[in-house]
Order: structure tokens, then sequence, then C-alpha cells
């Protein structure tokens, strides 16, 4: 799998001055396939699939953070630089200030850290600035809560905050690592998230939820990635891992992918996935909970010179990536690039600057890549591999076991990517968005969620009450979770579990998946891909309908595909793995007059004892392939 660039947002046309722009703030919408992107004092929305513009708002001054309201359509929270509360609305296309600073003169930039959580639940917005004492939190919607500034019960500096996205939960992230979780009616403390004092931490710099599992992700600012489960009376922390040295920025979770996407400080860029618990009654060891991903390396050249995009040269070094809560979509936002003025700089990426970026490499010959990089920031810069660049050449390096960068390999590098680059980029600020996501070659529509396809007779005026009936709800797979969708009020609920285990070392893919309405009955066929290879397996769960069937235990059947059969549904077929056979079970309590008036051409057989699994099928019919 690798990261690869789905398109470019054109935002060259804004402003029209002559000095172009970058992008330095995005934000997805919860739900729908749409982006709002932050540039010079306007935001846009786009269309994230055709890239197409759908409104804009110039809001008179830069957005520092923002974020899309989920209580409202389109509709977004942005903090301003001139510390200013605003709410920017798509639809009207009209902005409201929700709060306003009491000093007009307080001012911040795009790089200052600011603190904003909004909870589905409501319609308000807490807000906070780095390291003060209190929060604040204001209405979302005009006429709605005044501003209250909350004063927590601990009187320590505030390095974060954010708001659970099903529960009435505000989480408050301390300096020294503590995170204290409060109701965001009544203020009361639910729970603390506190290690003991062997790890050091520093405080949360970003936080990441898990769509359906009560897990919470926390990067921490010493460069620690945590998980915590608050699914029990007493949260325990299910992992632990050191993504580096420097501050964790950005946490988000891959949906379709299930797995988490870290971003530090410097530029790194790493996808983790998570264990599976190999015994439902154990929690997970801490130290192994997170592993890394098999994803090839982001390849910032690539993604911007791809899909009608252009290179910039020196490499730019990631600021942040923003993840869509529901799709394989990310956006890629940037450290804020210059033009190249700088006759040193400048210098430093010519035919002569090369040459005196060989006569280094020479006379560095069996250096440390420390004493190196000494060597290199003398020439005005880090050589022709950036600073940025440069630690991730030493951080490849370390993962394959070497405990310094050879020569050879940062001159290789070095020359053929500026050969390559020398007249084919521009140098200043990036004017197109990148949108990117993970691709598969083996599994091309992992990014394409498993789920119910329903479809219905739209003969509305055929009808004589001319009432259609939409269903209430559809069901999708979360990994091995069954998930129910609300289509009015666009909750997810999780219905089953359906692997109650799962070996560490398979990894479970759900493939396909039939739902009949009217037995209730769901086949979901899985693909188990372990060291041995692949298997597939077909597992049959009951929805409860009535108080006797909510103990009803699914079952699960060797085979790769599988069917539902005759009018009411009453019996479904399993193909195996080899293709050769196709196994019919009838379901309980129905008489099949299908197979009885067919019986000379199907040959029956019937388990030993009469049952299958949990004993739900009377018996079943094989058709053997001739």
């Amino acid at each position: 799998m690798e990261w690869t660039t789905v398109q470019h947002l054109d935002l060259r046309h804004v402003g029209r001055g002559l000095k172009p722009l970058q992008p330095h703030a995005a934000v997805f919408h919860p739900t729908q396939a749409v982006v709002a992107v932050a540039i010079g004092t306007f935001i846009i929305e786009f269309d994230a699939l055709t890239g197409s513009k759908i409104s804009s708002l110039d809001i008179g001054a830069r957005v520092v953070r923002m974020e899309y309201t989920p209580t409202s359509g389109h509709t977004v929270i942005s903090i301003l630089e001139d510390c200013t509360i605003r709410a920017c609305d798509f639809d009207s296309e009209q902005t409201l200030v929700l709060h306003s600073p009491e000093k007009r003169t307080e001012l911040i930039s795009v790089d200052s850290e600011v603190h904003l959580a909004l909870t589905p639940l409501q319609p308000v917005v807490f807000f906070g600035f780095h390291r003060r004492m209190s929060v604040t939190v204001v209405g979302t919607v005009e006429g709605g809560k005044p501003p209250t500034r909350i004063k927590t019960d601990l009187k320590k500096p505030i390095v974060n905050i954010a708001c659970h996205p099903r529960l009435p939960v505000l989480y408050v992230c301390y300096a020294d690592g503590l995170i204290r979780a409060y109701n965001i009616q009544t203020y009361a403390v639910h729970y603390t998230l506190q290690l003991d004092n062997t790890i050091k931490l520093i405080g949360a710099g970003a936080f990441a939820f898990h769509p359906t599992l009560e897990w919470i992700f926390v990067g921490d600012r010493g460069g620690g990635l945590l998980a915590w489960d608050v699914s029990t009376e007493k949260p325990n922390m299910i992992g632990i891992i050191q993504v580096g040295s420097h501050p964790i920025v950005s946490v988000s979770w891959l949906p379709s992918l299930r797995m988490l996407v870290t971003v530090s400080k410097d530029g790194t860029l790493q996808v983790w996935k998570t264990h599976v618990m190999v015994n439902s009654n154990r929690q997970p060891m801490q130290a192994n909970f997170f592993e890394h991903a098999a994803i090839e390396s982001i390849d910032v050249t690539s993604i911007l010179s791809h899909k009608g995009g252009e290179a910039v040269y020196p490499l730019p070094r990631v600021k942040n990536l923003v993840v869509h809560p529901k799709m394989n979509l990310a956006a890629l936002i940037f450290v804020h690039v210059t033009g190249g003025d700088n006759p040193k700089h400048r210098a430093a990426y010519t035919r002569e600057g090369r040459k005196q970026l060989f006569a280094v490499l020479q006379n560095a010959r069996g250096s440390t890549a420390a004493v190196l990089k000494e060597k290199l920031s003398n020439l005005g810069s880090s050589g022709i591999l950036a600073d940025h660049q440069l630690q991730v050449e030493l951080q490849e390096n370390q993962l394959k076991g070497r405990s310094q960068l050879t020569i050879s390999d940062i001159a290789r590098k070095a020359f053929l990517h500026s050969h390559f680059i020398e007249g084919h980029a521009k140098s200043g600020p990036i004017s197109r968005l990148p949108l990117i996501m993970i691709s598969d070659m083996n599994h091309l529509l992992r990014d394409v969620p498993v789920c119910e396809p329903f479809h219905l007779e739209l003969n509305f005026f055929n009808k004589e009450n001319r009432v259609v009936q939409y269903p209430a709800k559809t069901f999708y797979l979360d990994g091995f979770n069954l998930m129910a969708y609300n289509l009015s009020t666009g909750a997810d609920n999780l219905c089953k579990k359906l692997y109650s285990t799962i070996p560490g070392n398979v990894e479970c893919l759900p493939k396909h998946m039939l739902y009949s309405s009217k037995q209730h009955l769901f086949l979901v066929v899985f693909e188990l891909a372990g060291t041995n290879g692949a298997m597939h397996e077909v597992v049959v769960h009951w929805e409860p309908s009535n108080i006797q069937q909510e103990n009803t235990k699914g079952i699960s059947i060797k085979g790769r595909d599988a069917a539902l059969l005759g009018p009411n549904e009453s019996q479904y077929a399993i193909l195996d793995e080899d293709k050769t056979d196709i196994t019919v079970y009838m379901l309980p309590g129905t008489i099949s007059q299908e197979a009885s008036e067919n019986n000379d051409a199907l040959d029956v057989k019937s388990n030993g004892d009469g049952h299958h699994g949990s004993g739900e099928e009377l018996c079943n019919l094989v058709l053997k392939q001739k």
C-alpha cells in the first residue's frame, strides 16, 4: 500500500493579487464529501470528489483553527487571527461573530496554538488559548448560549481540549500529561486518564477517537502515542509507543483501513496498525498494541507532481494531515513555502551548489550523520536535501538496522533529485491543495465500504395513499463489527461483533454482505488472510426481532460466497472454497416447496445429528458440480 494523489484543488485564483497564496488550514465535512479550505482571508468550500468550488467567503482575517459544526449542515466554526470566534454558514453565505476578545489589540498568527472542540449533542463550541487556565463555551447559532468561561477544578495550564463524538464528555488536557473527562453540561468529573510517574508525559498535542469502540488515541508532545479504553468504569491504557522525539501535532483514524496516522512537528508522517485482542477476556499487551503498517513512506515530490500538480523545490515540510472521518481521503497541508529570493539559499540548488556539495561529501567520508548534517548546514541550508528530508532519510536507515547514513546514500539521492528537479520545479507558495489516499493494488476496493444494498420501487404515483415507506436504517461492516446507520439521524450503532476472537497474525477483511429483510438474516463473507494464505468464511447472523431471539448465536461456515434463495428467502446457499460444491440450508420453521418439487434433481444429504453449528438449520441440500 502507498500514498497516492486523488486530485489537486486549484486555489491559484484566490485573492487575485500579484503574490500567490498558499492554503494553511483545511477541514472535511463529518458525513459528506465536502472540504473547506482556508487560504488568505478566504474560506472556500469544495466538492472533494469532483474538485468543484461550491462556495467562498471572505471573512476579513486569516483562519488559525476551524471545524465543521456537527449540529448543522454546512457551517464552519473558526478562530481568526484577531482572536474572534466566527461561524461561517456556506448555505446562506453569511458569517456570524460568536465571541470577540476583551482586548482588541490581542492578535495571534496562523501558527499559534489554539484549541477548539465541538460536540454533536449541543449547539455549542468549547475553545481556549494555549496554556491558559480556563476554557470558554459559547453557542454556535444566533441567540444561543452566551460566552461563559469555565474554570476547571485543577489550577494547571491547559494544552488541549476535545469532545467525545458520541457521549456528553469534554476532555481537558493539562501540561503535566493528565487528561480529565468532564460532563459537558454539569462539568462534573467522570474520570481521569493518568499514568504513573515512571512514564513522563508533557501534554496531549492531538486527539483521535475510534468510530465505534470506546478507544481514545492521544499523541503526546513528548513524541509518545497512547491508546485508552474508556468503556469500563476505570479506563485502561491499552497501548503505548514512542513515535519519535518531536511533538505529535496530528492523530487521525483512517476508517476504511482501520489504521492510525500520526504527524510529528518535524513533518514525519507514520501509519500504525492496532492489534486486535487474541482473547476477549484479556487486554492486549501495551507494548505490542501499535505496530508499523505495511505502507510505503509518503513521497511528497510524487504527491505534488501527479494528477496535474507541479513539484516544488526545495521539498516542503508537512505541517498537518486532515483525514475525512468516513472516507479514504485526506488533505495534505504544508508549512508555508517562500520564494527563493535569498541568493545564498538559491545558490545551493544550482550546478555550482552541487559541486560544493560534492566536495563536502568527499571530505566527510566516514563521518557520522550528525557531523555530516553540520557540514551540510554550512552551505546555507541542509545542502540539496532539506532538513526534514534528511531526517526522513535518517529514520528510514534506522528502521533498516543501519546506525548511520552513508555518504553514498546521501550523494545518490542528492544528485539524482537535484538533477531532475532543476528546471522542472517552481520555488514559492503551493497554490494547490493535494487530496490524497492510501491505495492497495491487491485490494483496489478496500476503501469501498461493505454495506447492505437496498432498493425501493419508487412507484409513488401508483399507490393509492401515495406513501412510500423508506427503511429506517441500513447496515454496513466496520472490520468484523456489524454496524447500523440510521438514515434519518445519521447515528451509527454497533449491532453485533461477528468474531469474538481473532488471532493476532490473521487479517480479517469483509468482502460481501447480504441481508434478508423477510427473515432478518445476515450473510457476511470474510477473507481471513494469514501466513499460510487466505481462506474464506461465511458468518450467518440473525437480527434479534423478538425477546426469544436476543440470545441467538450466529454460526460460521467455510465458504467463499453466499446467496439467498426462494421467494421468501427461506434458504441460503454457500459456495465452498474450491468452487466445486454448493450447500443449500433451510431455515427453521420453513418448508421449501421448490426442494420437494425438484427432489429428483438434488442429491439430498443431512447432517449426522440433523443439526449444524448452533442447531438453527433443519437439513441441507448439496448440489454436486458435474
